[in-house]
C-alpha cells in the first residue's frame, strides 16, 4: 500500500471514531436529559402511576395552558 494511500485511509478512520465518539457523547447527553425531565415530570404532577399513555394525555392537555402562559411571558 502506498504511504500516502495509507496516510488518508488513518485519516478517515480517525475522522470517523471522532464522529462515533461525538455522537455517542450527544446520545448519552440526550438520555440523560430526557431522564432529569422524566423525574422532574414525576416530581411535580405525581404522576408515577400514569401509563406512558396516560401521560402523553395529560401533557396533550397541559400544552396548550403552557404555550399560553409562554405567549403572555413573553409580552
Amino acid at each position: 500500500m502506498d504511504f500516502n494511500v495509507k496516510k488518508t485511509t488513518q485519516e478517515i478512520n480517525r475522522g470517523n471514531r471522532l464522529d462515533i465518539l461525538q455522537s455517542d457523547r450527544l446520545r448519552k447527553e440526550r438520555t440523560h436529559r430526557l431522564i432529569q425531565k422524566g423525574a422532574l415530570l414525576e416530581k411535580y404532577f405525581d404522576i408515577k402511576h400514569l401509563s406512558i399513555d396516560d401521560t402523553e394525555k395529560l401533557l396533550k392537555k397541559l400544552s396548550p395552558i403552557i404555550e399560553k402562559a409562554r405567549e403572555n411571558q413573553k409580552k
